[in-house]
């Protein structure tokens, strides 16, 4: 999969939505979601952005969230899915 994070036009048929495989589902899936900041602001501990597994849509994770996404298996799943593996497991 080759992502590209230059905006792209957008369906030019009048259509609200993208679909996969439409100009600009790549890039659109790499932007933050609109309410990343208040859910960012709602943590102390800080947060991260993590791509869910199948869809590939990016969601803001609080501290608690990172760690069931990275050792409850769904980082594992990303990495499989866009053909990487985890550089530290040797």
């Amino acid at each position: 999969m080759t992502l590209s994070l230059t905006p792209v036009n957008f369906p030019s048929d009048g259509r609200m939505i993208i679909l996969p495989g439409d100009p600009g589902w790549d890039w659109t899936l790499t932007q933050p979601p609109p309410n990343w900041k208040e859910m960012a602001a709602k943590d102390p501990d800080g947060f991260a952005f993590v791509f869910e597994p199948e869809s590939g849509t990016m969601r803001v994770a609080n501290s608690t969230d990172l760690e069931e996404y990275l050792y409850g298996g769904e980082y594992d799943e990303r990495l499989e899915e866009i053909g990487m593996t985890d550089e530290w497991d040797g």
